[in-house]
C-alpha cells in the first residue's frame, strides 16, 4: 500500500474519531444540561402530562332548630361519568351501551348519540343522581376508568314547605341562592380539598399520590325556629288562606323576652327542592321582604307614644267628634261621643286617635316610633329586609300626614317589625334585637325603649281591646291582649273592596312570652275583618305553642 493511501485512511480515521468524540461530547453535555440544568423544568413538564389535582367537595354546613332538629343538610349522592373519547375507542363499545341503557334505563341509541355528540370530551355527566340500585350495578360491574360514579353532595329539606321561606335554596353547585342558605353561604360552605393523583396516558386516574388539603365541612347553624311552632304557624295560616279565598298571607311568632324568631310562615308555599317552585311568588319570605300600611294595629303605638310623652294619662277622656284638616274630614262610621284612652282602642277610633297624636311632637312621634323600629331593617340579617318607610322629616310633618300616620297609613312596615314593636312593649318597655339565630346565652342586649308604667297601661288596654273587640282570638286558659286591623290596599286610590286583615297579640298577660303576628291579603270571601280573618289564626297558634313550651294556664 502506498503512503499516500496509508495517510489518507488515518487522516479518515482521526477525523471519525474526533466527530465520533464530538457527538459523545455533545451528548454528554445534552445529558449534564437535561439531568441538572433543567431537571426542575422537565419534572414539571412530567408533571403536567401525569399528575392531576382534583378537588374534593366539602360538606356543606347543617340548619337546626333550636332544638337540634335538621331543617337542611346535605346528602352524599352519586352521579354517573363518562369518558366518551375513551369508550368510543372500545372494542366492546356496544356491549358497553347495553350496559349503561340497562343501569340508566335508558335507550342505547340516545346514550350513543349523547356520547359521539362529545366525542373530544374526557368528562361528561350522563346522569346527575343515581338510585340506590343503579350505583350498586355500576360498582359491581366496574367499568374501569372510563365509566364511574363521582360523589357530590345534595341539600335535603326535610320538613319540605313548612320551612321553605325561611330556608331558601341552593343552586347546582350547592351555593346558597335565597333564605338563610344565602345569608350564612360563608360558613356553611366550608372550604374544598385538594388531591393529587397520578394518571395514565389517557388521563385516566391510577392512584392518589398526596393529599394536599382536606376538605374543611361547613360550619352548622342553630336557628332560633321551633320546627313544631313552625308546624304549627304552617297548617293554620295554610287553613286560613283556604278558607278565606285569599291571596297570601303570613305569620311571625317572636319570643318576647329574647328577641327570637320562634317561627315565621307564608303563603303561597311550595317546596323548594323542585325547581319548578323556585319563583319569586313561592320563595319570597314576605313576613320579611314586604311591606304593607298596618291600619288599626298602629293606635297601639300611638297611644303608648301619647302615654310615654305624659301628653295623656291612661284614665283620660278624648271627644272622638267629626273634625276637618282642610277639605279632609276625620271621623268614625259613626259618632262614638266622649271616649276613654281605652275605649279608643277597643272602638278603633280614627277620631280619637289622631286627636291625641295631634297633641305630640311630631319629631317626638318620629323618635318613638323609630325607636320601635319602624324605617330600618331589624338585626335579623335576612337578605333582601325590606326597611319600611318611615319619613324621618318630622318637622315637615303636616296635620293630615300625622292624622292618617295615627292610624297606620302613611307609613310601611313588614310583619317582624310589627310583632318586634308588641315585643317590646310586653317585655315591660324593653326592645331585644330580633333575632333568627338561637340565644345560647341569657345575657341580653335590650334597650328601653317605654317606661314599665306605659307598658303595664298599655297591656291593660290590649287586653279589653281583645275581649271585647276581638272574641275570636281567646285562647282558653290564658289571659291574651292584642289589637285587630283592617288596612285597605293602596291602589291609584285605596281600593274599598281590596284589604289586608292584620291582628297582633301577646300571650299570656300574666308574664308575656309570645308575640303574634299575623296578616292575611286579599281574603275575597264574606268575611275581610282582622277580627275574623286573622284572630282566629293567632288563637291556634297560640293555644299549641303555649302547650308545647309548658307555659302554665294564667286565666283567673
Amino acid at each position: 500500500m502506498k503512503s499516500t493511501e496509508k495517510g489518507l485512511i488515518k487522516s479518515r480515521f482521526i477525523f471519525l474519531l474526533g466527530l465520533i468524540s464530538v457527538m459523545l461530547l455533545g451528548l454528554f453535555i445534552r445529558s449534564f444540561y437535561l439531568q441538572y440544568l433543567e431537571s426542575d423544568f422537565l419534572n414539571t413538564e412530567g408533571e403536567k402530562k401525569h399528575i392531576k389535582y382534583k378537588s374534593i367537595p366539602a360538606n356543606r354546613g347543617s340548619i337546626y332548630d333550636r332544638n337540634g332538629t335538621p331543617l337542611a343538610v346535605s346528602i352524599p349522592v352519586y352521579r354517573l361519568i363518562v369518558d366518551p373519547k375513551t369508550v368510543l375507542k372500545k372494542d366492546n363499545y356496544s356491549e358497553l351501551l347495553g350496559a349503561l341503557s340497562n343501569i340508566i334505563s335508558k335507550p342505547s341509541s340516545e346514550i350513543d348519540s349523547e356520547i359521539r355528540k362529545r366525542s373530544n370530551k374526557r368528562y361528561y355527566v350522563l346522569k346527575r343522581e343515581l338510585r340506590k340500585s343503579e350505583v350498586e350495578i355500576v360498582r359491581e360491574d366496574n367499568f374501569g376508568n372510563y365509566i364511574y360514579l363521582e360523589t357530590f353532595y345534595k341539600r335535603f329539606y326535610p320538613n319540605g314547605e313548612t320551612s321553605s321561606h325561611l330556608l331558601g335554596f341552593t343552586d347546582s353547585q350547592g351555593k346558597g341562592q335565597e333564605g338563610l342558605e344565602y345569608a350564612l353561604n360563608s360558613g356553611l360552605s366550608g372550604r374544598n380539598g385538594l388531591k393529587k393523583t397520578l394518571t395514565d396516558i389517557h388521563q385516566n386516574s391510577i392512584a392518589d399520590i398526596e393529599m394536599v388539603n382536606d376538605p374543611i365541612i361547613g360550619e352548622d347553624f342553630y336557628s332560633s325556629v321551633d320546627i313544631k311552632i313552625q308546624h304549627f304557624a304552617h297548617q293554620a295560616l295554610k287553613s286560613a288562606i283556604e278558607k278565606h279565598n285569599a291571596k297570601g298571607g303570613s305569620v311571625v311568632v317572636m319570643d318576647v323576652t329574647t328577641g327570637e324568631i320562634l317561627a315565621i310562615s307564608n303563603q303561597p308555599a311550595g317546596d323548594l327542592s323542585l325547581s319548578e317552585n323556585r319563583i319569586p311568588k313561592i320563595y319570597k319570605n314576605k313576613a320579611i321582604t314586604d311591606k304593607f300600611e298596618p291600619g288599626s294595629t298602629f293606635k297601639t303605638l300611638t297611644m303608648a307614644a301619647a302615654l310615654e310623652n305624659q301628653i295623656f294619662q291612661a284614665d283620660d277622656t278624648i271627644d272622638t267628634l267629626p273634625y276637618k284638616i282642610g277639605s279632609r274630614t276625620i271621623n268614625d262610621p259613626r259618632y262614638h261621643g266622649v271616649l276613654s284612652m281605652e275605649e279608643v282602642l277597643i272602638k278603633s277610633s280614627n277620631a280619637g286617635i289622631s286627636k291625641i297624636a295631634l297633641e305630640i311632637d311630631s319629631c317626638d312621634l318620629y323618635s318613638f316610633f323609630n325607636n320601635l323600629g319602624f324605617g330600618q331593617v331589624t338585626a335579623s340579617g335576612f337578605p333582601g329586609e325590606a326597611s319600611g318607610t318611615l319619613d324621618y322629616q318630622c318637622s315637615r310633618w303636616r296635620d293630615g300626614m300625622i292624622a292618617s300616620l295615627s292610624y297606620g297609613y302613611n307609613v310601611d312596615i313588614n310583619l317582624i317589625q310589627l310583632a318586634g314593636a308588641y315585643a317590646a312593649i310586653a317585655n315591660s318597655g324593653i326592645k331585644q334585637p330580633i333575632t333568627l339565630k338561637k340565644i345560647e346565652t341569657k345575657s341580653l342586649d335590650g334597650i328601653r325603649i317605654l317606661s314599665e308604667e306605659t307598658s303595664k297601661d298599655i297591656m291593660a288596654m290590649l287586653e279589653k281591646v281583645a275581649i271585647r273587640g276581638a272574641p275570636l282570638a281567646k285562647i282558653n286558659g290564658y289571659r291574651i291582649g292584642g289589637k285587630t286591623g283592617t288596612a285597605q290596599i293602596a291602589a291609584a286610590n285605596y281600593s274599598s273592596d281590596r284589604h289586608n286583615a292584620i291582628f297582633v297579640g301577646v300571650v299570656p298577660l300574666s308574664q308575656p312570652k309570645l308575640s303574634i303576628a299575623v296578616i292575611v291579603n286579599e281574603p275575597r270571601g264574606k268575611e275581610y275583618y282582622g277580627g275574623r280573618v286573622a284572630a282566629p289564626v293567632f288563637s291556634e297558634i297560640g293555644s299549641h305553642s303555649l302547650r308545647l313550651l309548658g307555659i302554665a294556664p294564667d286565666d283567673k
